[in-house]
């Protein structure tokens, strides 16, 4: 079992879960995702992150857990933006550089290359993708699920918890990639207007009730 610490309003996750986290734009649904990974560095795990919003150095500033986990190669970031910008940049321990958050073969390469590392060392690992609506700016639907097909396949094989950022709460979206999660993390305004609401669904039977993040 996986502990999701103050994240989300349940106990923790079985091995092997993956998670869709999904809903209106500016609900932190990055920040949930981020938070989850940040909850299992600091009991020893690793992590594996693909950042497609943010660079790597904009990530490591702000979760200084990943930094952390990084330097100690418990982690390793999949940076989809710096190159795409024109950034400079340079390949550094456990931090790894793509062309674009559409170079689907470079990134899961990447993600393989941590995944084997952190297997043979028989470790815990959360892994990250935040986001995937950014993907499908660059690569059409069809094969970014089948991207998401193997890395979820991945996780689950491992044992590990994976946790993956839907910028939208768009249902056609959610239907195409809701089969590849075991269940999906809402977020949404809370009613009163103040404030934001998180909920999950599936994994318990009956979804969670909302509770203020």
């Amino acid at each position: 079992m996986f502990d999701v610490g103050s994240a989300l309003p349940i106990d923790g996750v079985p091995e092997g879960t993956n998670l869709l986290i999904g809903g209106p734009a500016m609900t932190r649904k990055r920040e949930i995702a981020r938070s989850l990974v940040e909850s299992g560095i600091s009991r020893g795990e690793g992590a594996v992150v693909v950042t497609t919003r943010d660079s790597a150095d904009r990530l490591l500033d702000l979760s200084p857990p990943i930094r952390t986990a990084t330097i100690e190669g418990r982690a390793g970031v999949i940076d989809c933006v710096t190159r795409e910008r024109g950034g400079d940049y340079q390949e550094r321990e456990n931090i790894r550089y793509v062309s674009s958050p559409g170079d689907l073969t470079d990134i899961g390469i990447r993600a393989a290359g941590f995944f084997k590392q952190f297997s043979d060392e028989d470790r815990p690992v959360r892994f990250g993708l935040a986001s995937l609506s950014t993907m499908l700016m660059y690569a059409d639907t069809r094969r970014v699920f089948r991207f998401m097909n193997v890395l979820t396949g991945r996780v689950q094989q491992h044992g590990w918890f994976g946790a993956t950022v839907l910028e939208t709460d768009g249902k056609s979206a959610f239907d195409t990639f809701a089969p590849l999660f075991d269940g999906m993390v809402q977020t949404r305004f809370a009613e009163e207007g103040s404030g934001i609401e998180v909920r999950v669904l599936g994994l318990e039977g009956t979804p969670t009730e909302w509770e203020r993040l």
